[in-house]
Protein backbone atom coordinates (compact mmCIF):
# COMPACT_ATOMS: atom_id res chain seq x y z
CA UNK A 1 0.00 0.00 0.00
CA UNK A 2 1.28 3.25 -0.87
CA UNK A 3 1.49 6.20 1.11
CA UNK A 4 0.55 9.62 -0.73
CA UNK A 5 1.81 12.98 0.93
CA UNK A 6 0.61 16.20 0.22
CA UNK A 7 3.42 18.74 0.39
CA UNK A 8 2.00 22.16 0.87
CA UNK A 9 2.91 25.37 -0.47
CA UNK A 10 0.17 27.34 0.38
CA UNK A 11 1.45 29.11 3.29
CA UNK A 12 4.95 29.82 2.01
CA UNK A 13 6.78 26.58 2.93
CA UNK A 14 10.06 25.30 1.33
CA UNK A 15 8.98 23.02 -1.77
CA UNK A 16 9.75 20.10 -1.93
CA UNK A 17 10.62 20.45 -5.50
CA UNK A 18 14.02 22.61 -4.86
CA UNK A 19 16.56 19.75 -5.78
CA UNK A 20 19.44 21.30 -3.51
CA UNK A 21 17.58 20.61 -0.33
CA UNK A 22 15.19 17.93 -0.88
CA UNK A 23 16.13 15.70 -4.12
CA UNK A 24 17.44 12.75 -1.61
CA UNK A 25 13.94 12.64 0.30
CA UNK A 26 12.13 12.59 -2.47
CA UNK A 27 14.08 9.86 -4.46
CA UNK A 28 14.31 7.46 -0.96
CA UNK A 29 10.74 8.30 -0.38
CA UNK A 30 9.62 6.95 -3.94
CA UNK A 31 11.42 3.91 -3.03
CA UNK A 32 9.84 2.78 -0.68
CA UNK A 33 6.37 3.52 -2.42
CA UNK A 34 5.75 6.80 -0.89
CA UNK A 35 4.87 9.46 -3.30
CA UNK A 36 5.36 13.11 -2.48
CA UNK A 37 3.28 16.04 -4.49
CA UNK A 38 3.94 19.87 -3.91
CA UNK A 39 0.44 21.13 -3.64
CA UNK A 40 -0.60 25.15 -3.62
CA UNK A 41 -4.56 24.73 -3.46
CA UNK A 42 -5.70 24.38 0.06
CA UNK A 43 -8.79 22.10 -1.01
CA UNK A 44 -6.83 19.96 -2.91
CA UNK A 45 -4.58 19.03 0.36
CA UNK A 46 -7.13 16.49 2.00
CA UNK A 47 -6.98 13.96 -1.05
CA UNK A 48 -3.95 13.00 0.52
CA UNK A 49 -2.95 10.68 3.38
CA UNK A 50 -0.20 12.67 4.64
CA UNK A 51 0.18 16.23 4.57
CA UNK A 52 3.14 18.42 5.52
CA UNK A 53 3.63 22.02 6.51
CA UNK A 54 7.46 22.16 6.66
CA UNK A 55 7.97 26.17 7.69
CA UNK A 56 5.23 28.04 6.80
CA UNK A 57 5.45 31.80 6.96
CA UNK A 58 1.68 32.50 7.22
CA UNK A 59 -0.59 32.36 9.54
CA UNK A 60 -3.24 29.94 9.73
CA UNK A 61 -6.98 31.16 9.93
CA UNK A 62 -9.75 30.15 12.07
CA UNK A 63 -11.19 28.40 9.08
CA UNK A 64 -8.16 26.28 8.16
CA UNK A 65 -7.45 25.46 12.00
CA UNK A 66 -10.50 23.98 11.99
CA UNK A 67 -10.49 22.02 8.12
CA UNK A 68 -7.11 20.92 10.01
CA UNK A 69 -8.81 19.71 12.72
CA UNK A 70 -11.54 17.89 10.71
CA UNK A 71 -8.89 16.08 8.47
CA UNK A 72 -7.34 14.67 11.62
CA UNK A 73 -10.17 13.76 13.70
CA UNK A 74 -12.74 12.62 11.27
CA UNK A 75 -10.92 11.72 7.86
CA UNK A 76 -7.65 10.18 9.52
CA UNK A 77 -4.87 12.20 8.03
CA UNK A 78 -1.71 12.58 9.42
CA UNK A 79 -0.58 16.03 9.90
CA UNK A 80 2.89 17.12 10.33
CA UNK A 81 3.73 21.09 11.24
CA UNK A 82 7.34 21.76 11.73
CA UNK A 83 9.50 25.00 12.62
CA UNK A 84 12.57 26.44 13.79
CA UNK A 85 14.45 27.34 16.41
CA UNK A 86 14.42 31.16 18.14
CA UNK A 87 10.82 32.19 16.49
CA UNK A 88 12.70 32.91 13.70
CA UNK A 89 10.43 34.84 11.25
CA UNK A 90 7.72 34.53 14.08
CA UNK A 91 7.91 30.89 12.88
CA UNK A 92 6.77 29.87 16.25
CA UNK A 93 3.94 32.10 16.49
CA UNK A 94 2.94 31.08 12.95
CA UNK A 95 3.27 27.60 13.85
CA UNK A 96 0.79 28.07 17.15
CA UNK A 97 -1.97 29.06 15.01
CA UNK A 98 -2.49 25.12 14.32
CA UNK A 99 -0.73 23.49 17.11
CA UNK A 100 -2.35 25.14 19.78
CA UNK A 101 -5.69 23.04 18.36
CA UNK A 102 -4.13 20.23 18.72
CA UNK A 103 -2.94 20.72 22.61
CA UNK A 104 0.61 21.74 21.92
CA UNK A 105 2.57 25.06 21.49
CA UNK A 106 6.34 25.55 19.85
CA UNK A 107 8.71 27.64 22.22
CA UNK A 108 10.92 30.63 21.40
CA UNK A 109 13.97 29.10 22.62
CA UNK A 110 16.60 26.92 21.15
CA UNK A 111 17.99 23.31 22.26
CA UNK A 112 21.49 22.87 22.29
CA UNK A 113 23.46 19.77 23.69
CA UNK A 114 27.51 20.14 24.70
CA UNK A 115 27.39 16.28 24.59
CA UNK A 116 25.18 14.79 22.60
CA UNK A 117 25.50 16.72 19.11
CA UNK A 118 27.45 16.24 15.44
CA UNK A 119 30.81 17.03 15.10
CA UNK A 120 31.08 19.11 18.55
CA UNK A 121 28.35 21.82 17.27
CA UNK A 122 26.15 22.21 20.28
CA UNK A 123 23.31 23.18 17.99
CA UNK A 124 23.31 20.01 16.13
CA UNK A 125 21.74 17.95 18.58
CA UNK A 126 22.21 14.07 18.51
CA UNK A 127 19.34 11.80 20.43
CA UNK A 128 18.19 8.04 20.87
CA UNK A 129 15.05 9.04 22.43
CA UNK A 130 13.29 8.24 19.85
CA UNK A 131 9.70 6.45 20.82
CA UNK A 132 7.86 6.72 18.21
CA UNK A 133 8.90 5.99 14.26
CA UNK A 134 11.80 4.10 15.61
CA UNK A 135 11.81 1.39 13.29
CA UNK A 136 15.02 0.15 12.20
CA UNK A 137 16.17 4.06 13.75
CA UNK A 138 18.82 4.31 16.61
CA UNK A 139 19.88 7.52 16.53
CA UNK A 140 18.97 10.94 14.86
CA UNK A 141 20.23 14.85 14.34
CA UNK A 142 18.20 17.80 14.68
CA UNK A 143 19.76 21.18 13.76
CA UNK A 144 18.42 24.16 15.20
CA UNK A 145 15.43 22.52 17.42
CA UNK A 146 13.33 24.62 19.33
CA UNK A 147 11.17 22.66 22.16
CA UNK A 148 7.74 21.78 22.46
CA UNK A 149 5.36 22.44 25.17
CA UNK A 150 2.45 19.93 25.67
CA UNK A 151 -0.90 21.91 26.77
CA UNK A 152 -2.56 18.54 26.90
CA UNK A 153 -1.97 15.24 29.03
CA UNK A 154 -2.62 13.20 26.01
CA UNK A 155 0.21 14.37 24.21
CA UNK A 156 2.59 11.77 22.91
CA UNK A 157 6.80 12.02 23.20
CA UNK A 158 7.79 11.14 19.52
CA UNK A 159 11.33 12.21 20.06
CA UNK A 160 12.93 14.17 23.07
CA UNK A 161 16.63 15.07 23.63
CA UNK A 162 19.07 13.16 25.79
CA UNK A 163 19.75 14.36 29.57
CA UNK A 164 22.34 16.56 28.36
CA UNK A 165 20.35 18.41 26.16
CA UNK A 166 19.22 21.96 27.35
CA UNK A 167 16.75 24.29 26.14
CA UNK A 168 18.07 28.15 26.94
CA UNK A 169 14.37 29.40 28.11
CA UNK A 170 14.43 26.35 30.73
CA UNK A 171 11.80 24.11 28.71
CA UNK A 172 11.68 20.32 28.57
CA UNK A 173 13.53 19.49 25.63
CA UNK A 174 10.31 17.87 23.39
CA UNK A 175 11.79 18.02 20.31
CA UNK A 176 9.05 16.34 18.38
CA UNK A 177 5.20 15.90 19.76
CA UNK A 178 1.93 14.44 18.55
CA UNK A 179 -1.88 14.02 18.86
CA UNK A 180 -3.60 10.99 18.06
CA UNK A 181 -7.11 10.67 16.87
CA UNK A 182 -7.83 7.04 17.92
CA UNK A 183 -11.09 6.76 16.08
CA UNK A 184 -10.25 8.00 12.76
CA UNK A 185 -6.84 6.81 12.63
CA UNK A 186 -5.73 10.32 12.13
CA UNK A 187 -2.25 12.28 13.48
CA UNK A 188 -1.09 15.76 14.52
CA UNK A 189 2.70 16.04 14.72
CA UNK A 190 4.79 18.96 15.18
CA UNK A 191 8.57 19.39 15.06
CA UNK A 192 10.40 21.67 16.56
CA UNK A 193 12.76 22.07 13.56
CA UNK A 194 12.03 21.54 9.80
CA UNK A 195 15.85 20.85 8.74
CA UNK A 196 16.18 17.21 9.53
CA UNK A 197 14.87 15.84 6.37
CA UNK A 198 17.19 18.37 3.96
CA UNK A 199 19.70 16.68 1.66
CA UNK A 200 22.68 17.55 4.52
CA UNK A 201 20.91 16.29 7.60
CA UNK A 202 19.27 12.99 5.43
CA UNK A 203 22.32 11.25 5.18
CA UNK A 204 23.15 11.39 8.89
CA UNK A 205 22.56 8.67 11.90
CA UNK A 206 19.27 6.87 10.44
CA UNK A 207 17.75 10.45 9.83
CA UNK A 208 16.28 9.12 6.56
CA UNK A 209 14.86 5.79 8.12
CA UNK A 210 13.00 8.22 10.26
CA UNK A 211 11.77 10.70 7.71
CA UNK A 212 10.13 7.81 5.90
CA UNK A 213 8.39 6.41 9.15
CA UNK A 214 7.70 9.66 10.09
CA UNK A 215 5.83 10.24 6.24
CA UNK A 216 3.98 6.73 6.15
CA UNK A 217 0.54 6.80 6.50
CA UNK A 218 -2.32 4.98 5.11
CA UNK A 219 -5.66 6.87 5.74
CA UNK A 220 -8.30 4.61 6.72
CA UNK A 221 -10.92 5.89 4.55
CA UNK A 222 -8.98 5.43 1.45
CA UNK A 223 -11.27 2.86 -0.85
CA UNK A 224 -9.96 1.83 -4.31
CA UNK A 225 -11.65 4.18 -6.14
CA UNK A 226 -9.57 7.09 -4.05
CA UNK A 227 -10.12 8.87 -0.99
CA UNK A 228 -13.77 9.86 0.47
CA UNK A 229 -14.11 13.48 1.78
CA UNK A 230 -16.84 14.62 3.73
CA UNK A 231 -16.01 18.37 4.03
Amino acid sequence: MSTRVAWSITHQEFTITDYYYFSILQREAQKRNIIIDEVDRWEDLPKYDTIVFNYPEIPFTEKEAQDVEKWVWELGKKVILLGYYKNEDHIADTCNTLARRFGMELNPDEVTDTQNNHQGDSYFVVTSKIRRYNKNVEKIMLACSASIKPLMPDIKVVVRGEDTAVSNMGYYTLLIAEQIAPTSGGYFCLAGTCVFWDNYSITLYDNLEFSLNLLEHTTPLKTAQGVKLSL
